[in-house]
This record gives structure tokens, C-alpha cells and sequence, in this order.
């Protein structure tokens, strides 16, 4: 066995021993300020204050061109490794290429005429997506509707701010997620900001959605899953489809208002691996998704930060499907996603239950950091309960399961 080692290069031993020698601090410093001052958050323990350091350590130097070289490296050097890192254990990965669908009629909206652009423009286009079968009993996936197994499906949005996100970063989760549910997940490459701005996410969700429905799938067997920003993309293609009669949707740290006006902005701050949106900012992700590159921020711009398709702590919350949605109480958007669920509650009073489950300390997106061992798994076992059981709990009651 052989392996080309062209990567390394002088430079390149420069910027990788850097990296290294970056991550090394991380864990200096991070362990340093545990001993001295405590932990961030009361709650925590010395793994969680130290992946909290390195999670903002990555995020802050990601491109980097030693961080970025370890990446190639592991993808040049050791293809094996990588190969194995991607596979789906018990399960199977199948990729798949969904087709542009035309747009209905779609409901009174700020953004109607932008997604009847998007549409035309992305006619013959295909959009990359996967499904992974990672339970027991799982059977490899045909090719068109006699691919159909179960009699539910989840579609997951992937976050990221909707600048950052791959299948192949995502498929950990996505396994996760097939694993504790016993389901089918489908997950799909929507396209990215800067270089393509809002609505053009929503639509490809569209496309996704209607893809399943294309596979035989009914609105009442798909499961909507996202975290973060996909979170936010569930909850705006909910509302564009006419508020759907879903099986269930799991919304994991959901982004359900981008003006970070509420207190845990401020006061988890220097918990959390978020940091507050500024749209005056033209490096800031919500500028990129919101205003095309060249251009300024005006008071359309601004009026849109407070619409339903951008912050549904706004929008009309009646009609949702079961709902289960996970907060943390060390993450920035804590208050933003507390008082979403109270909204979601008052306003479902007669209809489904909406179900939110809090837990102490965690940061944004905990449920899928794996070295998060205790929490996260308590959140993934709790979105499989849910996934599978919430039809026993539909009541006319709202509150916490």
C-alpha cells in the first residue's frame, strides 16, 4: 500500500505544526482557566468547558491554512481513514440527485415573487441529497418509489447559519438520528450563502419535500428534523406549504429570532460558540444570506430580520404538527427559543402538543457533539422516544412532556 505524501511540503509542515501547536494551547489555556476561575457555567465539568474552548478554537480558525491542511491531509494522505470515517455502521448511505420542482400556489408572503425567480432559474438543475438506514433490520435502498421501506421518513435541514454545511459533515448526524428513531433520514445540500442568497434555501427545502412526496410518501408519514439555521428552514417551509399535516417535527436549538434582543444573548455570551448576528457586518452570515454581495443594507433589509420566514418566533404558530423542541440553557438563543415555545403552546391549546425539553448547561447544538457523552445522548434518545411514540401523547394539552 502506497500514499502520496505531495501535500507535504516545507510550508506545509509550518502551517500543520502550527495548527497543532494551536490546538495544544487550546487545551493549555481551556484547562488553565477551569483550575483558576471555574468553569463558564456552573454545570459544567472539565470536558465540556474544554470542547466549548476547542468547538470556538475551530470555528474561529477555520480557514486557517493549517487547520484547512489537516483536513487535506486526512482526505490526500489517508483516503482509507477518511473512507472509514464515513461509513454508516449497521446501515447504508445512498446518494441521490433531486430535481428542480415546480412551485403551487403559495401563500401571501414577502418572498413569493423571489421563490417564483428561484424556481425559473433552477429548472434542470439537480440537488445533491442522501439517505441513511442506520437501524437494525436496516435493507439497502432501491433505486425510485420501491425504495420505500418504513412507513415514516424524517427529513433533516442541516444547520450552519446557512453559509457552512455538507452531506458529508452531516451524515454523523444523520445516522444519529436514523439510529435513535428507527427511520429512514433524508438530508439535502441546499444551496449556500454568500453565494446564494434567500429564498433560495427555502425553495430547495420545497424541492426536498416534494421530492418524498414524489416517492409515495405522504405529508402524514414525513417527520421535519433540524438544528439551528435548519431549524429555522423546517419552520419556513412549514408555514410556505400551508401548515401541512406532518407525522411530527424535532427542533434541535432552533434559530427562531436573528435580532438577539433578549437577555441569554448577553448573558450566556461567554458560554455558548455563538456569537450575536450584526447585519451591518459584511462578514456576518446573516448579511450574506440576506443581502447579495455589493449591496447595502437598507430598511427593507432591516424590516426583514423581524418576518416569519426569518425569525418564526413572529409567524402564525397555529396548526403545528407535534413538536418536540430541545433547548439548552447555556446557548444564547435560549430566551429567543423559550419564548417561541410559549407562543407555539398558546397557540395550540386545542391541537397538538408542543413538547419542550431543557437541559442544564448545555451550549448550542450540544445533542450532536459526541464527546458530550450524558446529554447528548439523553437528547438523541429523546428525539427516537418522540419520534416514535408521539401519536400515544397527542393530546389537547400543551405543556412539557
Amino acid at each position: 500500500m502506497s500514499y502520496s505524501f505531495t501535500l507535504v511540503t516545507r510550508d506545509n509542515i509550518i502551517q500543520l505544526a502550527a495548527a497543532y501547536l494551536g490546538l495544544l494551547s487550546v487545551y493549555a489555556w481551556s484547562a488553565w482557566s477551569y483550575v483558576l476561575y471555574g468553569p463558564r457555567n456552573a454545570a459544567w465539568d472539565f470536558r465540556t468547558h474544554y470542547i466549548r474552548d476547542l468547538l470556538m478554537y475551530m470555528l474561529a480558525h477555520q480557514a486557517d491554512a493549517g487547520i484547512q491542511l489537516m483536513i487535506k491531509l486526512t482526505n490526500g494522505v489517508w483516503p482509507e481513514l477518511t473512507t472509514a470515517m464515513q461509513r454508516v455502521p449497521q446501515g447504508f448511505a445512498s446518494r441521490i440527485i433531486i430535481p428542480a420542482y415546480p412551485l403551487g400556489s403559495l401563500p401571501p408572503c414577502v418572498w413569493a415573487e423571489a421563490l417564483q425567480e428561484v424556481a425559473h432559474a433552477s429548472q434542470g438543475r439537480g440537488m445533491h441529497a442522501e439517505c441513511i438506514i442506520a437501524h437494525s433490520g436496516s435493507t439497502p435502498l432501491a433505486s425510485g418509489v420501491s425504495g420505500r421501506r418504513e412507513p415514516k421518513v424524517i427529513l433533516h435541514f442541516h444547520g450552519g447559519a446557512y453559509v457552512s454545511g455538507t452531506l458529508e459533515q452531516y451524515r454523523p448526524v444523520h445516522t444519529l438520528l436514523s439510529q435513535s428513531s428507527g427511520l429512514r433520514v433524508y438530508g439535502f445540500a441546499y444551496r449556500l450563502a454568500p453565494h446564494s442568497v434567500y429564498p433560495t434555501q427555502l425553495y430547495d427545502a420545497y424541492c426536498a419535500f416534494s421530492h418524498l412526496l414524489a416517492l409515495g410518501y405522504k405529508e402524514s408519514e414525513i417527520v421535519f428534523t433540524g438544528d439551528s439555521a435548519g431549524g429555522n428552514l423546517a419552520l419556513a417551509l412549514w408555514q410556505l406549504l400551508k401548515k401541512p399535516d406532518l407525522y411530527a417535527m424535532v427542533l434541535v436549538s432552533p434559530r427562531v429570532d436573528v435580532t438577539c434582543s433578549r437577555r441569554s444573548w448577553a448573558l450566556n455570551a461567554d458560554a455558548d460558540v455563538l456569537t450575536p448576528y450584526n447585519i451591518q457586518n459584511a462578514s456576518d452570515p446573516l448579511r450574506k444570506l440576506l443581502v447579495p454581495q455589493g449591496r447595502p443594507v437598507d430598511q427593507r433589509v432591516l424590516d426583514l430580520l423581524n418576518d416569519p420566514y426569518i425569525s418564526p418566533v413572529n409567524g402564525d404558530l397555529s396548526g403545528l404538527p407535534p413538536t418536540l423542541v430541545q433547548a439548552a440553557t447555556a446557548e444564547v438563543m435560549f430566551d429567543d427559543i423559550s419564548e417561541f415555545v410559549k407562543r407555539a403552546q398558546a397557540q395550540n391549546t386545542r391541537g397538538h402538543r408542543i413538547h419542550y425539553q431543557v437541559f442544564e448547561g448545555g451550549f448550542h447544538d450540544f445533542q450532536f457533539v459526541p464527546m458530550l457523552v450524558k446529554h447528548s445522548i439523553q437528547a438523541r434518545q429523546a428525539i427516537g422516544k418522540f419520534t416514535s411514540e408521539q401519536r400515544t401523547l397527542n393530546t389537547s394539552a400543551a405543556g412539557e412532556p
